[in-house]
């Protein structure tokens, strides 16, 4: 595939930072056990573009991760259901059709769907990659232990795991809230 073809196609993917152990994934940071991979779709799966072919597009890493944000945007839209709860609001973001749920929350218009029912900052689960889960800081310090064990429990159970951790969105961005041991 050329380069053009490539910024026309790629999107972003989630994945778990132990893969860089044996994988040369083309990649962008994010909070805790996780990392924004580029991906290529390809018939009912997709691949990830390693560094040896990513040497070969002629773009940058910004141009990449801007065009796959394009082409995620462009995708049918995944749905964003929000329920009111004591203390504040929680939601998720669900996507049948693909493999693109969680990472959706890159997103800005999604962050500021979310900003508008859970306020200006919000945490977050990413279980795993069909996975975000958001909720109000306002919550109870109960509902916010609920949330960390289903996390965590979530994140023990799936195939497709990212992160057992509690993210915190602001504008500034996704940082680490919450680190949560597996062992």
């Amino acid at each position: 595939m050329n380069r053009d073809e490539i910024i026309d196609r790629v999107l972003p993917q989630f994945f778990p930072k132990h893969w860089l152990e044996t994988a040369e994934i083309v990649c962008t940071e994010f909070p805790s056990r996780i990392r924004v991979g580029y991906v290529v779709r390809e018939g009912d799966g997709y691949s990830f573009i390693l560094n040896a072919e990513f040497l070969t597009l002629s773009t940058t890493l910004e141009e990449l991760h801007r065009a796959a944000l394009q082409n995620l945007a462009r995708l049918p839209s995944a749905n964003i259901s929000i329920g009111k709860v004591p203390g504040g609001s929680e939601g998720w973001i669900s996507a049948a059709d693909d493999n693109f749920a969680a990472v959706r929350i890159l997103l800005p218009e999604v962050q500021e769907e979310f900003r508008q029912e859970l306020g200006e900052e919000f945490f977050l689960s990413v279980s795993n990659r069909d996975d975000c889960f958001c909720w109000s800081v306002t919550q109870p310090a109960g509902r916010q232990e609920k949330h960390a064990r289903e996390a965590l429990t979530n994140f023990l159970g799936d195939d497709y795991n990212l992160t057992p951790d509690i993210l915190f969105c602001s504008h500034n961005g996704f940082r680490l809230h919450r680190e949560q041991s597996v062992a």
